[in-house]
């Protein structure tokens, strides 16, 4: 082959490369982009609170999150984000001083959560100009918090489904002693599709209620004192599981028993009865707890009559099963528990609290149940004046509560 003909053949090659590469679409090509979220304090707040040095959390429907710290202005810097729809989060505790001398309220001894957090924002463009805003409220810290949930149920010694020994524990961290006599625990509404949105709540109830499938009470007659460090066990089947399960799990020293009307659950005659005061399913007396997710459970105290509080369709319904539209404003905590997928991520869509109750929300690794799992309250790094344990409680479960598959009642020598 001559020089020509080589040099032709090049060129001719070259040529073709280029409008090869000319012709790539990079149109598909993700952008990332640049978020600024300003966090504003609670409207209630009477003097300016110290915005700086929060962290905000943004997570991702998709699944991952990333965090950023704010700066004194309250505004927390996001970079090379992903455009996609998030759940944004942000709160820190106030001392009981910190709590008074930002509202004025004298009445509170152990200080206060700011907390807010904004789901399903769709993050497409940069923000640096004019910061997405991130309103807060105050949700006061009280001693008795909801410190375990055993709902997953496990397998027992033939392989078998057993939910038996499911239970839900309180702490005090308190340094006081509890009088927890006439305190209601709800569990909230669980369908694969939420009765109410978080956004219906907001717009049919001005966010002042929280949907419950089933209400309990403790008995209120007699007091019954919870001193610093003391944990209150309420179950479903008061006996020694152990023999069934083949790993330690005794509940015969519960303090309260959900009694089965319907004889399928193995009860305790000497263990006292948790009252059930509503049930959305009349076939249902024990506590209704969902083995793979979505539990949300309440606690609090209440002087109304519970026969008076508004009952509820599903949004939109006029008919149906019922549920029990609670007010929030005197609960004492809440924890919101997910749906975890076999994706391994969780559905955000099965979130039911307000951020006022729960900014976060907690699960166990397994879409059906069965494994074993107890979600349980973290300790923080203090003690209170009687040594006992002071549990991690930023009114936000996704930071609060870990994962146990042997974590017992009661216990929290870990």
């Amino acid at each position: 082959m001559n020089n020509k003909k080589h040099t032709g053949l090049w060129t001719l090659l070259l040529l073709f490369l280029t409008l090869m590469v000319s012709c790539v679409d990079y149109s598909d090509t993700t952008q990332t982009i640049n978020v600024d979220i300003r966090v504003e304090q609670p409207t209630d707040a009477t003097t300016q609170l110290a915005l700086g040095g929060h962290t905000v959390t943004l997570t991702r429907e998709g699944g991952g999150e990333t965090t950023a710290v704010t700066d004194d202005n309250g505004i927390a810097h996001f970079t090379e984000l992903i455009p996609d729809v998030y759940t944004v989060s942000v709160s820190w505790p106030l001392t009981a001083s910190e709590y008074r001398q930002a509202t004025g309220d004298t009445e509170v001894n152990d200080g206060a959560i700011v907390a807010g957090s904004s789901h399903s924002q769709l993050l497409t463009t940069d923000t640096k100009a004019s910061p997405l805003t991130l309103a807060t409220q105050f949700t006061i810290t009280r001693s008795l918090v909801i410190s375990k949930v055993f709902y997953a149920g496990m397998k027992d010694v033939n392989k078998k489904n057993y939910l038996a020994a499911q239970y839900i524990e309180l702490y005090n961290q308190g340094d006081e002693a509890v009088d927890i006599a006439g305190m209601y625990l709800g569990l909230v509404e669980s369908n694969a599709s939420p009765a109410y949105t978080l956004e219906q709540i907001a717009s049919g109830f001005q966010d002042s209620v929280v949907v419950l499938k089933q209400l309990f009470r403790i008995p209120a007659a007699t007091p019954h004192l919870v001193n610093p460090g003391q944990s209150v066990v309420l179950t479903n089947s008061a006996i020694d599981h152990t023999a069934n399960v083949g790993t330690p799990m005794n509940l015969s020293d519960a303090d309260y028993e959900a009694k089965d009307a319907q004889g399928k659950t193995l009860n305790n005659p000497a263990t006292p009865a948790l009252e059930l005061v509503y049930t959305a399913f009349s076939a249902i007396s024990k506590m209704n707890i969902g083995q793979g997710g979505p539990t949300g459970v309440v606690l609090f105290r209440s002087n109304a009559a519970v026969s008076s509080w508004q009952k509820v369709y599903n949004y939109g319904k006029t008919s149906g099963s019922q549920w029990l539209a609670a007010g929030i404003s005197q609960i004492l905590d809440g924890v919101d528990i997910l749906k975890y997928k076999n994706t391994g991520t969780i559905d955000l869509a099965t979130k039911r609290l307000l951020p006022v109750i729960d900014a976060g929300a907690t699960y166990i690794h397994s879409a059906s149940g069965y494994n074993g799992e107890t979600v349980y309250r973290k300790k923080s790094t203090r003690k209170g004046a009687k040594g006992q344990y002071i549990l991690q409680d930023t009114n936000n479960s996704t930071n609060d509560f870990a994962v146990s598959s042997t974590l017992t009642p009661r216990n929290y020598e870990y």
